[in-house]
């Protein structure tokens, strides 16, 4: 697709400027620009957090000096720094207050760009009137920015600033207006006077002028002491001219640091290193090199397009299926030049691993769901429909989707990506589902949690001792990760989190029974590992039962084998999985399982041969390619294959070399057990107990879909560790 700047399609359209550029600039140019400005976004608030932390440490601690001490204080206001406007108690008093409740507001974010410009004003006059120190310029430049730009997202400021600017109470409207108006006109001009600051604060250092003594005060030279002069030089010049702002502000804070250890200049405080962080995130501001790039990737390979902008003659992928093979491959194609649609029957992506978390009353549905287009606001070339697959023709290369089979539509696609995961096997035994639900939407979450809570309810308000053991007693089937952690987490509700709430029942004296089929629980775990995840559970009071396969479940007990019989009326579907009926929709070879054959480029193997535009990955593909093993349905799985599929697409786009067959990297295995163990197999390398917990717990966290999410997860977690409670115990009867 590429071309001159004038380029017209054999179809008599102009081409877009995306298509006139090189693949590396439009495509590779165009991820790395995006990673990297994500990464930044991401981790701003953090750093923002982190220096107000620091500079509010700074005054608290003179302010806390001064008050214990309040004559001291008078004296240094008469004689040391008098301020000639001022008599020198209220100087002091002034002073204090800065010192004792600006950095408080900066801390919280409230009120932020008038404490800033307070705490300011106190150091710049300390600067004037009193020991000019670079301590004291580097604090005074930071707090300055909070005066023009405000706090980042971990702020009052901005948590209350949408709603103010709505609300009808006066002057709120116009000042976070103007507030706004600040932060994106003055700040970049304010970053541009700070790198020119700097700039002529390098050339001072390397002797290319002589600065006079009024003019030395105010120019922070010896935090680069120890520093060659022509490297002083060179880094004045990039500042000067705002090249590069982040790479020279990375290297600035190896160097300065490096110096700093070597002895250069001991003095030297964390500010330094603070200010050059911020320099590094937001950037070199106007008038600079790096302004005038940003403004030619914005305008020829960063900006996000309507919808109604792209082109009809832009190839169409299809992919079915939000869950993590179908976002991973939707991520990496919609930086090409193509059209995508992305349809699930729900409107939002959920992270499976923690659904028995909702199930138990640890976290809320929103905790680990995310609205799909959500996902995709800033990507004009991905259209989101909800709607449930029904059809697919091959052939016609169309898929029919709709609410139901008298109500379909069709597209038509070039390429078909099918990522539609998984559903619950009952090994033909459909119908025990009505008494044993399993895992797998938020809405079976949400009624297995019901199920759970309303037999602690129930066994409190009933009389019969026989119906209160059944009431009481918990049966999962399966003892894979999802049922050895959905049985951890129901003892340890039961034992911690109700304790004490009941007064006629105690749901302590709750029995959980584990039935696993096989000989032992976690199969797919080395044998040493399963056998601590065992004793885990029997440590919580989890009964184990394998060697036994379930034969019957009723609505008021559980037989195991031909003998045992368990009396209950919650019993929780672990043990089985199948493929949605993909095979079906496209009359494809399938496992047993029911996923579709693949090639090793997870084409899928049609009955007329390989369909070479339609792909499976996920729970969907029935794939040899670990080793030639079956690759496991785990979420690094589908997003390995996600990966890899559209690196095919973006391979066949461009003209480029087929990727050589599709090859899983297992990157290990994990499952948790309650709130202090858990068990990690990463080959060689094998964990269990605390350590492993803890790893487990960043694993999940990092695969989380957004940061709220993420906080939102790490939040209830620490709650209900420390606090011992739960907070989600509600029972919805009816999901409205």
């Amino acid at each position: 697709m590429a071309g001159t700047a004038d380029a017209i399609t054999e179809g008599g359209r102009e081409l877009l400027q995306e298509e006139r550029l090189s693949p590396f600039v439009r495509v590779t140019l165009r991820r790395w620009a995006k990673w990297y400005s994500g990464g930044a976004e991401l981790f701003w608030p953090f750093t923002d957090l982190a220096i107000r932390f620091f500079v509010a440490v700074w005054f608290l601690r003179s302010g806390i000096v001064k008050a214990s001490d309040w004559d001291t204080a008078l004296y240094l206001a008469a004689n040391e720094y008098p301020v000639s406007w001022l008599a020198p108690y209220d100087a002091a008093v002034l002073g204090l207050s800065i010192e004792l409740v600006g950095p408080l507001l900066l801390l919280v974010g409230f009120f932020t760009r008038p404490a800033a410009l307070a705490m300011a004003a106190l150091t710049i006059v300390s600067q004037a009137v009193y020991v000019p120190t670079t301590t004291n310029l580097m604090v005074a430049s930071i707090l300055v920015w909070y005066v023009v730009s405000g706090p980042a997202a971990f702020s009052l400021d901005r948590v209350l600033a949408s709603g103010l600017k709505q609300s009808a109470m006066p002057l709120a409207r116009p000042t976070i207006r103007a507030g706004e108006w600040a932060r994106e006109k003055l700040g970049p001009v304010l970053m541009m006077a700070t790198r020119v600051w700097l700039a002529v604060a390098l050339f001072a250092y390397a002797g290319l002028f002589e600065p006079s003594i009024a003019l030395a005060t105010w120019l922070p030279t010896s935090i680069f002491s120890g520093m060659p002069a022509w490297l002083a030089v060179l880094f004045g010049a990039l500042f000067l001219i705002g090249f590069a702002a982040s790479i020279v502000s990375y290297i600035l804070v190896f160097v300065i640091g490096f110096t700093m250890i070597a002895g250069a200049h001991p003095n030297v405080t964390l500010f330094p290193f603070l200010l050059l962080a911020i320099y590094e995130a937001r950037g070199a501001g106007v008038l600079s090199i790096d302004a005038a790039i940003a403004a030619w990737m914005e305008k020829n390979i960063l900006f996000d397009r309507h919808y109604s902008e792209i082109p009809d003659d832009w190839p169409h992928i299809v992919v079915v299926g939000a869950g993590f093979g179908g976002l991973a491959a939707v991520e990496r194609l919609k930086r090409l030049p193509v059209r995508i649609t992305l349809i699930d029957k729900r409107n939002y992506h959920l992270f499976q691993p923690l659904l028995y978390q909702i199930a138990t009353a640890t976290l809320n549905p929103a905790d680990i769901a995310t609205p799909i287009r959500s996902l995709f606001r800033a990507d004009g070339n991905v259209r989101v429909l909800k709607g449930e697959v029904r059809a697919i023709d091959a052939d016609a290369k169309t898929v029919s989707y709709g609410p139901d089979i008298d109500d379909v539509q069709k597209l038509d696609y070039d390429s078909l990506v099918l990522a539609t995961g998984a559903t619950h096997s009952y090994f033909g035994k459909d119908e025990w589902g009505a008494f044993a639900p399993g895992l797998k939407t938020i809405e079976d979450g949400v009624a297995v949690r019901a199920s759970i809570l309303n037999a602690f309810e129930q066994a409190e308000s009933t009389e019969d001792e026989e119906r209160i053991k059944r009431l009481l007693t918990f049966v999962i089937v399966g003892g894979g990760p999802t049922g050895v952690e959905l049985a951890g987490a129901i003892a340890e509700l039961a034992k911690i989190n109700v304790s004490r709430e009941f007064r006629t029942v105690d749901p302590a004296d709750a029995r959980v029974i584990l039935v696993q089929s096989g000989p032992r629980i976690l199969p797919a775990f080395p044998e040493e590992l399963s056998d601590e995840a065992a004793r885990s559970l029997e440590k919580l009071g989890i009964e184990i039962r394998t060697g036994g396969r379930v034969t019957e479940i009723a609505e008021r007990h559980v037989c195991i084998g031909g003998e045992t019989v368990i009396d209950t009326e919650t019993v929780l579907w672990a043990a089985g999985v199948a493929a949605s009926p993909a095979a079906k929709w496209l009359g494809a070879e399938s496992d047993p399982s029911g996923r579709v054959r693949v090639n090793d480029h997870l084409r899928v193997k049609g009955a007329s041969g390989i369909l070479g535009d339609v792909f499976a990955i996920g729970d969907t593909a029935g794939s040899n390619a670990w080793d030639g093993n079956p690759v496991p349905g785990l979420a690094p799985a589908a997003k390995q294959a996600g990966v890899y599929v559209s690196r095919v697409v973006e391979a066949e786009l461009l003209g480029k070399e087929c990727p050589g067959p599709f090859v899983y990297k297992h990157q290990g295995s994990l499952a948790t057990i309650g709130r202090k163990s858990a068990v990690a197999d990463f080959g060689r390398f094998k964990l269990s107990g605390n350590s492993a917990w803890w790893l487990w717990g960043i694993v999940h966290v990092g695969f989380l879909t957004g940061m709220r999410n993420r906080v939102t997860v790490v939040i209830n977690w620490m709650w209900n560790f420390f606090a011992q409670h739960s907070g989600v115990r509600l029972i919805t009867e009816k999901q409205v």
